[in-house]
């Protein structure tokens, strides 16, 4: 996974880059590293004269196949902005991975593969369970079946 640690009006220590590498970026290669992908961690100064809530946190997840995920957040101290972010994108990023995993245009849930791992159908010929409908070939009906007389022959 390509990682881009950068800041925004303001120069980041090693010791936070570390920080990052460590909370951020360890935690998402435990159950997703793919070459492709590309984080970028961006920390940034908001308000640089006023007070309040200055030190924001933004991490861009760019998946291969899937959504680009962002992720903001905005606290005093940039390494709560960083952990409160990094626990964010955990969480939408797993739950993005099993929306890849699940199949499209299926249900979850396939009765029939509860029917066949139970055992199958009872011993005997499917034409013979209620309802059953035969399985070979149909007799093709005629389109004059009946004796019904065409136009011609009643002319």
């Amino acid at each position: 996974m390509k990682v881009i640690i950068q800041g925004k009006q303001m120069r980041l220590s090693t010791g936070i880059k570390n920080y990052a590498q460590e909370h951020v970026v360890a935690q998402l290669a435990r159950f997703y590293d793919n070459e492709a992908a590309e984080l970028r961690v961006e920390l940034g100064d908001a308000r640089r004269s006023k007070g309040g809530l200055d030190k924001e946190c933004h991490l861009t997840l760019r998946m291969p196949g899937a959504r680009t995920i962002q992720i903001e957040e905005s606290t005093q101290d940039p390494y709560a902005s960083l952990d409160v972010a990094g626990d964010r994108l955990i969480r939408a990023d797993k739950k993005e991975l099993e929306r890849m995993r699940q199949p499209k245009g299926r249900h979850k849930y396939r009765p029939l593969a509860t029917v066949v791992a139970e055992g199958g159908v009872p011993a005997g010929l499917v034409e013979d369970l209620p309802n059953a409908r035969p399985t070979g070939a149909a007799p093709r009906r005629r389109a004059n079946a009946g004796g019904a007389r065409t136009r011609k022959a009643r002319q």
